[in-house]
């Protein structure tokens, strides 16, 4: 199986397992990026593919409900915020796994469906997530 058609599965994976579980924990946006308001924060989240490997991340922050501004003025409204504007962020599976951790989809299994495990493995992971949002502050940029 080429690269690109691991890709394509694993992103069918994750449209069929992963985003109706964001929507159920109230999460809005499209793939890659989602946010939901979590009483006085936005919690974030974006999925990031390897470039070299057949792999993914999810990564988390938290900033304002009311957006936030750049460290040269400009001001990004809720809606537009992304992850990779911020400092501080978890990749999900890291505490757990003790390491900087990736969801690596490149070897199939013998029974199963890997695409589907690895979509399963993060909600298992769901809970560092909601532990993380909750003590972590929001980020100001300016």
């Amino acid at each position: 199986m080429t690269h690109k058609e691991k890709r394509e599965k694993m992103d069918k994976a994750i449209k069929e397992i992963i985003i109706p579980f964001l929507r159920n924990k109230g999460f809005k946006g499209s793939f890659p990026h989602f946010r939901r308001e979590n009483n006085d924060k936005l919690n974030l989240l974006n999925f990031q593919f390897s470039l070299y490997s057949s792999s993914f991340v999810v990564n988390i922050a938290n900033c304002s409900v009311n957006g936030m501004t750049t460290s040269d003025g400009e001001l990004i409204k809720p809606a537009k915020c992304q992850v990779p504007y911020l400092k501080n962020r978890l990749r999900v599976g890291s505490i757990k796994n003790r390491r900087d951790y990736w969801y690596d989809f490149d070897k199939q299994l013998i029974f199963g469906d890997i695409f589907k495990k690895r979509a399963k493995e993060f909600i298992n992971n769901w809970e560092e997530a909601e532990q993380w949002w909750r003590n972590n502050d929001i980020e100001l940029l300016n």
